[in-house]
């Protein structure tokens, strides 16, 4: 009788543990847009931002910047990816970690944007108190966004150039290229 007493208190104990683990993970849909925001937060996240929509906001005009990295996910600039992922809560995340990890479950769709399919991202972010540039240039003087997507200036190079030596805010209005570029339409500068 002990044994069998000891059998289920070991079973029960065991689904007790797995239902707390469960707890934790939650399972969710997301829409990740076609073109990404540079952030940068030294103290939080310096990178390109996803930009998405979570459960019943898919559809909506809102999308929100999402710095989390989706484990087994690999991003293609030019598409809206709906995607289901894990979300899973981390107890006491390390010093600048996320306290939630995200790992992709499946892809339910992968749309490739139309290349004249207009956008703007925010590309430098004037302060009252100084300024900061989201855009750095590479080896071959191109800019890119936080050295990662290419922006092709055209004949606007001359029109950022200035702007960001005069520290004005800016937001670019673009177009895609292919997976690895943008090309830059139009410039609205806020002065101070």
């Amino acid at each position: 009788m002990k044994k069998n007493l000891l059998a289920v208190l070991v079973v029960l104990s065991a689904f007790l543990i797995s239902c707390e683990k469960e707890d934790d993970i939650e399972i969710v849909k997301m829409r990740i847009n076609h073109y990404q925001q540079p952030v940068n937060s030294q103290e939080f996240y310096y990178g390109l931002s996803y930009k998405v929509q979570e459960g019943n906001q898919i559809g909506k005009e809102e999308w929100y910047g999402f710095s989390n990295a989706i484990s087994g996910f690999e991003y293609e600039l030019g598409y809206v990816y709906d995607v289901e992922v894990q979300k899973k809560q981390v107890e006491n995340p390390k010093v600048d970690m996320s306290s939630v990890e995200y790992s992709l479950i499946r892809i339910n769709s992968k749309s490739k944007v139309s290349q004249e399919t207009i956008f703007d991202i925010t590309l430098v972010i004037s302060y009252f108190n100084g300024f900061e540039s989201l855009l750095t240039k590479n080896e071959f003087s191109k800019y890119t966004l936080l050295g990662e997507t290419e922006i092709d200036c055209g004949d606007l190079c001359d029109v950022l150039e200035e702007n960001i030596k005069n520290k004005n805010g800016m937001v670019g209005t673009f177009k895609h290229i292919d997976s690895k570029t943008i090309q830059l339409l139009d410039i609205k500068t806020q002065k101070e």
